[in-house]
């Protein structure tokens, strides 16, 4: 009898098991179909990278704020505190809750996070090592000594030439920089909310969910997906990667400040948005050039900054 009783208490266990298992699995769906597509409110700037911001529920403080400080110091804020944003993934793990906003943050696999680029080296060329090759085999000092002229010429002429690949590359380097600068503010954030072991079931609910999050999100004016927010305060995202045109409101594609692009020339500029004032101008250790210049063409100011010659950011707002 009571062997019978413990195979019932037994199988009464598995069964309830079985259910939680079921009801966790089901759990991830009830909180995409919840949250995904939907707008909230930040309380806090989020960094701008895929690390996003880490609240940890099995510890006294959910936040780590100089773990925090640290991502916003190193990455930039890619959503304001006060700003809008969109839930774009909600993932489960077993042991995390990934709350994504505006794609989630830069950095993720595929995302090209590298701001250096290579300077071509040039190689010696076969005349070159032909020179040091008759320098080495002839005893006539009058020949070796108009063979050594003609060495020092071509290697000035190779040195030359990595040099200004090298310049080349701190252009292009900065170029890139930029680039995933603007890719970071562009790409989202996102809370990490963990536990240590696995997810407590009571926690896989979108009430749960959003008091876990009370602290940073303002949940209240949550929304469904649509139209994104307008541009704030006349200002037009600059931070495209090189060769891409910015978004121009109020004016059509052909506008001259909608031709805007990185690495173009200062005189290319001054073509399609006339003469502009110099704010500011340094130069750098590396002997690089930096000018500032404001451009004031029909109802916009344009800010540009040039690095030798080229352009490496510039921002576009009504006036």
């Amino acid at each position: 009898m009571l062997r019978h009783l413990g195979n019932v208490i037994a199988l009464v266990i598995a069964f309830a098991v079985c259910a939680l298992s079921l009801a966790a699995q089901g759990a991830p769906s009830a909180l995409e179909g919840y949250f995904t597509g939907k707008e909230v409110q930040l309380k806090i700037d989020m960094p701008g990278t895929q690390k996003g911001v880490d609240l940890r529920f099995d510890q006294g403080s959910p936040m780590n704020w100089k773990e925090y400080s640290s991502r916003v110091k190193q990455f930039g804020a890619a959503i304001r505190k006060g700003d809008q944003a969109r839930v774009t993934a909600i993932v489960v793990k077993k042991d995390m809750i990934e709350f994504q906003l505006d794609g989630g943050g830069f950095g993720t696999f595929g995302d090209d996070t590298q701001t250096t680029v290579a300077a071509k080296t040039v190689e010696k060329s076969d005349y070159e090592k032909q020179l040091e090759n008759d320098i080495a085999n002839t005893d006539d000092e009058d020949r070796k000594r108009s063979l050594q002229r003609d060495l020092d010429r071509e290697r000035a002429r190779r040195e030359r030439e990595n040099a200004d690949n090298q310049r080349a590359a701190q252009v292009a380097s900065q170029i890139k920089a930029q680039q995933v600068s603007g890719s970071r503010m562009n790409g989202g954030s996102r809370f990490n909310l963990r536990w240590k072991g696995s997810i407590p079931a009571d926690q896989l609910t979108p009430e749960a969910v959003m008091k876990l999050l009370a602290d940073y999100v303002q949940f209240g004016a949550v929304q469904t997906a649509g139209a994104p927010p307008p541009v704030q305060n006349g200002e037009i995202s600059h931070d495209l990667p090189p060769g891409a045109n910015p978004p121009d409101n109020n004016s059509s594609a052909g506008s001259p400040t909608a031709q805007l692009k990185r690495g173009m020339q200062i005189s290319e500029v001054n073509n399609l948005l006339g003469q502009g004032r110099q704010l500011s101008e340094s130069t750098s250790a590396d002997g690089l050039k930096t000018q500032i210049f404001e451009y004031l063409p029909q109802d916009r100011r344009v800010e540009v900054t040039y690095v030798d010659g080229l352009v490496i950011k510039f921002s576009i707002s009504s006036r």
